[in-house]
């Protein structure tokens, strides 16, 4: 079976979801299927695109010159409706025509261009949302939801959703946000998996980190890594590190990583929380162990819209969780399921009173970490979750109505 995949960024791009889609090629590739990758020649954040190191039954088609993609709204724009232009010729260039596309949601609305290819060409598609557009556009403040320009939107994200045989969405939340525009589509739940995994030397190489950070065996630190986006919030955090200041116990609040609201975090609690740059790749695993729990946030208005990656994360590596978000989230909802952290609620000063004793039990830490990783075993497990979304890829999916929307 040929198969074609596409999404704005590839390794070696820094992206998540580019990592994400190497796991699925190489996947695809061992079982046989021919795998065609269609991505920007461009690179993702300060990280040049370059070359990717080639894989037995995987191409790799770079679409436009080498490039650093923009960060505003305009650049951004004008990247995506090249990258629209270019994903529409190579899918027609593609030799044998591929039977399945593989279409991520970087850029936005892609999927439009490739249900288009494969309704003419006779081939399936498969839409894997890692976010949806445009109620993150909404979510962002702009357009304006059930404004002229929202509608129109909309309607494209309704064609590419009802047009694919199957939409593959991250949690509940996002599932309920899919149907709710398009409820003729055909969905299915599949969250997404973690590369993390810790050996023996990754722990050694997280004491030695701890150690060189100035971090004590008898401290307790909270560690946000990653993306500080418009998606994210960080007030409860540091309502947290305040109610912390007096503990018996020294608790460090501790951000790594960079976005658009870095700054604005960094002037907003001078001295109250710890900064560090982000770190490389080969030094992930080690970085994420050195931390004793892992904080994640979600904005309200963003909950459906994307799923934070770093929860299955921070399971696999059997760290808890302190999420602060509403509880309608996923993430809310999986804590809750396996007693993996704890949730600190918008605005809610008696939840942060709570979590701040509970992080001075090392025990509950220790169980709770405990349980993160039993989850994972359970709910985040790579190869069972490949393997639902190959069996996706392989098969048709079953139609939940009439014509599911295709007529």
């Amino acid at each position: 079976m040929h198969v074609a995949l596409v999404n704005q960024f590839y390794p070696p791009a820094r992206a998540p979801t580019g990592a994400l889609l190497q796991d699925l090629a190489r996947a695809l590739a061992a079982r046989g299927h021919r795998v065609a990758v269609l991505a920007s020649a461009g690179a993702y954040g300060r990280a040049a695109a370059g070359e990717c190191r080639a894989d037995e039954g995987i191409e790799v088609r770079r679409l436009g010159a080498p490039h650093t993609h923009g960060t505003g709204y305009v650049a951004k724009a004008l990247d995506y409706v090249q990258f629209h232009r270019r994903l529409a010729r190579a899918l027609r260039r593609l030799t044998p025509a591929p039977d399945v596309v593989v279409c991520m949601t970087t850029p936005p609305f892609a999927g439009v261009a490739a249900a288009r290819f494969a309704r003419a060409r006779g081939a399936r598609l498969v839409l894997w949302c890692m976010d949806l557009y445009p109620e993150a556009l909404a979510a962002n403040g702009w357009p304006r939801e059930g404004g002229a320009l929202y509608r129109l939107l909309a309607r494209a994200a309704r064609f590419e959703r009802t047009r694919a045989d199957t939409v593959v969405t991250l949690g509940p939340d996002m599932t309920a946000r899919v149907r709710a525009l398009a409820p003729a589509a055909t969905v299915e739940e599949i969250p997404v998996w973690s590369r993390c995994s810790a050996g023996a030397a990754d722990r050694v190489a997280a004491r030695v980190l701890r150690r060189a950070r100035g971090w004590d065996d008898d401290e307790i630190v909270l560690l946000y890594s990653g993306n500080m986006g418009r998606a994210h919030r960080a007030e409860e955090f540091a309502a947290l590190a305040m109610r912390c200041a007096g503990a018996p116990r020294r608790v460090r609040t501790v951000f790594c990583g960079a976005g658009p609201l870095q700054l604005r975090w960094h002037r907003s609690w001078p001295g109250l929380l710890e900064w560090l740059d982000p770190v490389d790749e080969a030094m992930l695993v080690p970085h994420l162990l050195a931390a004793d729990i892992h904080l994640i946030s979600q904005q309200p208005a963003w909950v459906g819209v994307v799923t934070p990656s770093k929860y299955s994360s921070a399971c696999a590596l059997g760290k808890p969780v302190i999420f602060a978000g509403p509880a309608g989230a996923a993430i809310a909802r999986w804590i809750a399921e396996g007693d993996t952290g704890w949730r600190l609620p918008p605005n809610d000063p008696d939840a942060v009173n709570a979590v701040a004793m509970d992080v001075l039990d090392a025990a509950l830490i220790e169980r709770k970490g405990a349980n993160a990783e039993a989850q994972c075993r359970r709910c985040f497990n790579p190869k069972a979750l490949m393997g639902r979304l190959i069996a996706r890829i392989e098969n048709p999916a079953p139609s939940t109505s009439p014509g599911n929307g295709k007529d």
